[in-house]
């Protein structure tokens, strides 16, 4: 097998569909494909693009569409625009999020099918990020507002997550310190004293090992309650259920659990 072409197994997992689905659509002529001396199936990835191209999108609502056709202008002021303009539709900043969401999750799979260069993705998510940023400083805050610190597990590189958040998070009055990639554990008592936060979030992927993300989270753990402070895990990772953390998937989530929650 060459790196230009794949198995049925992979191709249906890039295309999001069963293994027997894409022997079906082989053997209906749906995609073309080689076999092996073995009778193997083998499907290039020019086809495989070439499928999701045809079908995606016709089936891509017509409001996702726009929003991924102004994400990969990579122009910030489009972005922003967009946003307002969703945002004026949209009972709040979490609901606009959500929705942004599912987008990135399109953008994902298009990079990962090479319908999108990796240049490409990046300036999308930059100037989304520098977008969401605008956004959020525009919110007005008192001087007493409560008190947020967002980071991400060391070592995760994908901190867009807490870019739309502080959107949802800046709506709802809060200060927002966002510290990107979190700090070593022997730093977090020591961050926690100076900013005293009401409230940490702290996202991360799959990509991140079991036992890495499981130490990291301890240690916020074990700091949040001695500081008195909530703490909010988001994101993929492979966390560690617990009676005093919480969990959220999605900004609606999050805003949910700021509007019900009394923090000190």
């Amino acid at each position: 097998m060459t790196r230009d072409r794949v198995a049925t197994g992979e191709a249906a997992r890039i295309l999001g569909v069963a293994t027997a689905t894409v022997q079906r659509w082989v053997d209906f002529g749906i995609l073309d494909a080689e076999r092996t001396a073995g009778g193997h199936r083998r499907i290039s990835l020019a086809e495989v693009r070439r499928y999701i191209a045809s079908s995606r999108k016709s089936d891509l609502p017509e409001p996702l569409q726009t929003w991924l056709e102004c994400l990969l202008s990579g122009e910030e002021r489009e972005i922003r625009a967009e946003m307002l303009a969703v945002r004026r539709h949209r009972l709040s900043w979490a609901q606009m999020a959500d929705e942004l969401a599912s987008v990135l999750v399109e953008l994902g799979r298009r990079w990962e099918v090479g319908d999108c260069l990796i240049f490409e993705e990046h300036i999308a998510t930059e100037a989304l990020r520098r977008a969401a940023a605008s956004c959020a400083s525009d919110l007005p805050r008192s001087p007493g507002a409560p008190r947020v610190v967002m980071c991400s597990i060391p070592g995760e590189r994908h901190q867009l997550g807490l870019s739309l958040a502080e959107l949802v998070l800046a709506e709802a009055g809060w200060r927002v310190f966002f510290v990107g990639e979190g700090p070593p554990p022997g730093e977090i008592q020591k961050l926690l004293r100076k900013l005293r936060p009401s409230l940490i979030i702290v996202t991360g992927t799959s990509g991140i090992s079991r036992v890495a993300t499981r130490s990291y989270q301890k240690a916020w753990n074990a700091s949040a309650a001695e500081h008195s402070a909530r703490l909010v895990l988001a994101g993929h990772a492979p966390w560690k259920p617990t009676p005093d953390t919480e969990f959220v998937q999605t900004f609606v989530g999050l805003s949910e659990f700021l509007n019900s929650t009394t923090f000190d």
